[in-house]
């Protein structure tokens, strides 16, 4: 992956759903490799094996040494709703409207996307985070999970929208990534689904975090900014406390994804303030963002 200014992305959106319905024809005790080589790694690297079966379930991705009939059922749902389609459709669009709304930005000329089938029994992935999700964070690299569902089978190509925000934002800021840029990333990234998807197509993750909730999350947050190092640190804030239990982290008192609710409401401020569209503020530094939306900054 290089960077360019001009105006060509190259989305390489990978087509896996023969690969998955392949996969689950086969023995459980073979379907590791059939993944392995679907991702590019050696079945001859134990620990690069062991890494990416950790990664694909931590990720919510199916059980790889569980046999169960629902998965081709939910591939062939996939396919129904033109999920890879839809991922293909809503990318280009989206770049099109960001290339207008601020040509001769830093962006990757290539961006290989994975969307993969997730776990239908994990509570948290299903009922919370609606069965679907992306990390786009990396630019040149956008990977998705999804569970079909009746709510998200027409909003995955959405899901693709917000993490291309996140690989247009990455390489086009500068200083330390903090939980204050990661919260404007998702402010962003949301706010430009809207733009682009409209105002249905995304926000069910953080729809309970209104009235009192949103008050006090947003206290906390705010008080939260130019603390901690590491992504374990920020996590509980961004993500909220289920999440922070399962990976680990100590819980702070965030309901499920606040930090998105807050990192929106920051931005819309901001936005508002100075009548840009996300598209415009993409690469606008946190800092800047802060003022217009009437924050002060924080000081790390």
């Amino acid at each position: 992956m290089a960077l360019s200014t001009d105006d060509q992305i190259e989305f390489v959106v990978h087509d896996d759903a023969a690969a998955l319905k392949r996969l689950f024809t086969l023995p459980v005790s073979a379907r590791l490799d059939a993944l392995a080589a679907m991702r590019g790694v050696s079945s001859f690297d134990g620990a690069g094996m062991e890494m990416l079966r950790q990664i694909h379930e931590r990720g919510d991705g199916f059980r790889v040494e569980v046999d169960d009939p629902r998965y081709p059922a939910a591939v062939d749902r996939l396919l129904n709703a033109d999920a890879w389609g839809q991922i293909k459709r809503d990318l280009a669009r989206a770049w099109e409207y960001q290339n207008v709304a601020l040509p001769g930005i830093h962006h990757p000329d290539r961006i290989e996307v994975t969307l993969t089938l997730g776990n239908p029994d994990d509570p948290v992935f299903l009922e919370r985070t609606y069965g679907y999700y992306g990390m786009g964070a990396t630019p040149g690299t956008i990977w998705m999970v999804a569970w079909p569902t009746d709510y998200n089978e027409t909003r995955i190509g959405a899901c693709a929208v917000h993490e291309l925000a996140h690989n247009i934002r990455t390489p086009n800021v500068d200083g330390p990534f903090n939980l204050a840029e990661w919260v404007v990333h998702e402010g962003l990234a949301e706010v430009f689904t809207v733009e682009v998807c409209g105002p249905d197509s995304t926000g069910a993750w953080y729809k309970d975090v209104k009235g009192k909730a949103f008050d006090e999350t947003w206290d906390k947050m705010l008080a939260a900014f130019g603390t901690g190092s590491t992504f374990r640190d920020w996590s509980p804030y961004v993500l909220g406390d289920e999440v922070a239990r399962r990976v680990g982290s100590e819980p702070v008192g965030i309901p499920h994804m606040g930090g998105y609710a807050v990192g929106r409401k920051i931005v819309e401020r901001y936005l508002d303030a100075t009548g840009l569209k996300a598209a415009q503020a993409i690469a606008r530094p946190v800092n800047e963002i802060f003022e217009g939306a009437g924050i002060t900054p924080p000081s790390a």
